[in-house]
C-alpha cells in the first residue's frame, strides 16, 4: 500500500480521512477527518436549575470538533 498526501486512510474511529502529512521515514502519518469527533467533556453551570447554597449545579457538556487531525504510527 503506497501512501501519498491527498490519499485516503482510516482515522482511529474508522472514518475515511485524508492524508495531510507523511514523515520522512514513512512511519508516521497525519490524517484529517471531516467527521465530528469528541474533543473533550467539560463541566458547565446549569442555570436552568435553582442555585443550591450559592453554587450552581454542574452538568457535563460534550464538545465535538470537525476536521480533527490525527497522528498515526504505521
Amino acid at each position: 500500500m503506497e501512501l501519498k498526501v491527498g490519499g485516503i486512510f482510516k482515522c482511529p474511529e474508522g472514518h475515511n480521512a485524508t492524508i495531510v502529512w507523511i514523515s520522512e521515514d514513512k512511519k508516521v502519518i497525519a490524517v484529517r477527518c471531516s467527521q465530528k469527533h469528541l474533543k473533550k467533556v467539560v463541566k458547565v453551570a446549569d442555570n436552568t436549575k435553582p442555585a443550591m447554597s450559592g453554587h450552581y449545579p454542574r452538568k457535563e457538556r460534550k464538545i465535538y470538533v470537525e476536521n480533527m487531525v490525527f497522528l498515526i504510527e504505521i
